[in-house]
C-alpha cells in the first residue's frame, strides 16, 4: 500500500467516525462545546482541589429510610478517590465510578479540543445511532447501574 492510498483510507475512516466543521463564527463553537467543557472541567477540578470531607453533601435519604444504599451511593467518594490516585479504593467501593471518571475526562478533552481548534466536532455517520440502538444503550446503562448496586449490596457497602 502506498502513502497516498493510506491517507485516503485514514481520511475516509475519520469522516465515518467524526464530523468536523468550521462554522462562520467562533461563537457557534462556543455555544455547543463550552457548556460541557465547563461542567466536566468543574467536576474534575473540584475532585482534585476540594477534599471530600468538606463537601456540603446530604446523607442519602434512601439509606436513612431503608438501611441499604441507593444505586447512586458511593459515586462521589469513588470519584474523589480516583482524583487522588486511589483507583483500588474506587474499584472496591463503586466500580462504575471508574467508567464515569474516564467518560468525564474524555468529554472534557473532546470539548476543550473543539474550543481550541475552533471546530465543531460531532459524531460521524458511523457513530450516529438509530432509535433502537439509543434505546439499547439506555438499557445497557441502566443495567450497569443495577449491577453496580448489586455489587455494593452483596459486599455490604454503605
Amino acid at each position: 500500500m502506498d502513502v497516498a492510498s493510506l491517507k485516503k483510507t485514514s481520511s475516509r475512516l475519520s469522516k465515518q467516525f467524526l464530523s468536523l466543521s468550521r462554522p462562520p463564527s467562533y461563537w457557534d463553537v462556543v455555544g455547543i462545546h463550552l457548556p460541557l467543557a465547563l461542567v466536566t472541567g468543574m467536576a474534575l477540578l473540584l475532585a482534585h482541589w476540594v477534599p471530600c470531607d468538606i463537601l456540603p453533601l446530604r446523607h442519602c435519604t434512601f439509606l436513612e429510610f431503608t438501611g441499604y444504599p441507593c444505586p447512586f451511593c458511593g459515586f462521589t467518594r469513588s470519584f474523589w478517590a480516583i482524583a487522588d490516585g486511589d483507583w483500588a479504593l474506587a474499584i472496591r467501593n463503586c466500580p462504575l465510578s471508574c467508567l464515569m471518571y474516564i467518560a468525564t475526562v474524555l468529554v472534557f478533552g473532546w470539548n476543550v479540543t473543539a474550543l481550541l481548534i475552533n471546530v465543531k466536532i460531532g459524531r460521524g455517520p458511523f457513530l450516529r445511532l438509530s432509535r433502537v440502538h439509543e434505546r439499547l444503550g439506555i438499557y445497557f446503562v441502566i443495567m450497569l447501574f443495577v449491577l453496580n448496586w448489586i455489587y455494593r449490596l452483596s459486599n455490604g457497602l454503605k
